[in-house]
C-alpha cells in the first residue's frame, strides 16, 4: 500500500470533505467545528491518501505575518503507527518555512498525549497552559521554522 502526500491551499483546502475522517479520528467530533475554515486567512491542508481515500491530514492557517496556526489534524485509526502524523508534520513545517513563516503554533488538549508527543518529537516547545471554556486543560506549543539564527 502506497501512501501519497499532497498540499492544498485557499479554496481548494476549504472545499475538502474532512468531516467523515474527523468523525473517525475524534469520537465526539461535531461537524460545525469545521465552520471556522470559511473565515480563516490562507488555509493550508496537508493530506495523506491511499488512492483517493483520505487517511490523514494536517490543517492550519495564517495567524500573523510570520505565524502559522496548525489547527486540526489526525490519522484514520486503521492507519496509525505508520509514521503518517510525523510525515504530515514534516511536510507542513517544510512548506511553511519555504513560504516565509518563522513559527508554527498549535494548541492541544493536555489529555491528548499522542499529539503532544508528536509535536515534541517535531521540535515544538511548550509555551503555555490554560483551561478552556469547557473546562479542558489545553497546552500551547510553538516551533521555530527555518534557520533559527536568521534575522526576524
Amino acid at each position: 500500500m502506497e501512501i501519497d502526500y499532497d498540499i492544498l491551499t485557499g479554496d481548494d483546502a476549504r472545499s475538502q470533505p474532512l468531516a467523515p475522517l474527523c468523525a473517525r479520528v475524534f469520537p465526539s467530533f461535531e461537524p460545525a467545528y469545521l465552520d471556522r475554515l470559511a473565515h480563516v486567512d490562507e488555509p493550508l491542508l496537508c493530506r495523506a491518501l491511499v488512492g483517493d481515500e483520505l487517511i490523514g491530514f494536517k490543517l492550519g492557517y495564517r495567524r500573523g505575518p510570520t505565524l502559522f496556526y496548525s489547527w486540526l489534524g489526525g490519522v484514520d485509526p486503521d492507519f496509525r503507527r505508520r509514521g503518517i502524523a510525523d510525515a504530515l508534520s514534516l511536510l507542513q513545517h517544510d512548506t511553511l518555512a519555504t513560504r516565509g513563516y518563522r513559527f508554527v503554533e498549535t494548541r492541544t488538549r493536555a489529555a491528548n498525549a499522542a499529539m503532544l508527543i508528536v509535536n515534541l518529537r517535531a521540535g515544538f516547545m511548550i509555551t503555555g497552559y490554560e483551561t478552556d471554556a469547557k473546562g479542558f486543560a489545553v497546552v500551547t506549543q510553538r516551533k521555530p521554522l527555518g534557520d533559527p539564527d536568521a534575522p526576524a
